[in-house]
């Protein structure tokens, strides 16, 4: 009888610290979602070796700021951020200026899939506007759970812009732009663009591995 005794009495520590935990990972879940953090990708364009690069905002666009073909804009500086919708999927914002701050949400275009951001009004009518999320090792951005569906299109100038090849057409050569002035398949001198595919490391602002990351805050 005393051991029964014991055992119920020791029954509400149990749940009380179960729910402790369980209120510790979900805390521990929103500061990883909080952490800002830079994208970079390690790319080879036109054989050259391989060297990693800073993603960038600028005209609506995620471009990659290659030395060979530097593209000057906003270096990307995001976080995730639940979507206000009914799917309440978990979107992602980045910095756009520094000087006043100002924000903007990060989504596919649902016609060109260019990886592009603009305010939540832009982002209206289909397009793709997440789950972003990070990959198991939490090293790599993913969207709809899969890293390894970016690419990298060459665009006018010999630019280079991030595209989501959600169904393995970009890679057949098929990525419309209309804001190129076309269907986006050729460049200026009528010559196929070229792709190349890419991984969007999630670097830290902190310099920190975001699964090292305990109780941080969005600052």
């Amino acid at each position: 009888m005393v051991i029964g005794l014991l055992v119920i009495a020791g029954i509400p520590t149990t749940i009380g610290v179960c729910e402790a935990l369980s209120a510790q990972k979900k805390a521990d879940a929103a500061a990883k979602e909080k952490a800002k953090f830079f994208l970079t990708t390690t790319v080879s364009l036109d054989g050259e070796e391989p060297v990693e690069c800073f993603c960038v905002l600028k005209g609506g666009k995620l471009w990659i700021d290659h030395p060979a073909y530097p593209m000057p804009g906003h270096k990307f500086l995001g976080w995730y951020f639940t979507y206000p919708s009914e799917a309440q999927h978990l979107g992602m914002v980045s910095t756009i200026q520094d000087d006043p701050p100002a924000l903007n949400w990060i989504f596919v275009d649902k016609d060109s899939n260019m990886v592009r951001h603009g305010g939540r009004q832009d982002t209206l009518g289909g397009h793709t506007i997440g789950p972003w999320n990070w990959s198991s090792d939490e090293q790599w951005l993913t969207l709809e759970g899969d890293a390894a569906r970016f690419v990298a299109v060459e665009q006018e100038n010999r630019k280079w812009a991030v595209a989501w090849d959600r169904d393995g057409s970009i890679r057949n050569g098929g990525c419309d732009d209309e804001d190129e002035g076309g269907d986006g398949d050729e460049d200026e001198s009528h010559q196929p663009r070229k792709r190349a595919p890419i991984m969007l490391h999630r670097r830290m602002q902190l310099g920190m591995e975001s699964r090292y990351v305990k109780g941080q805050g969005a600052g």
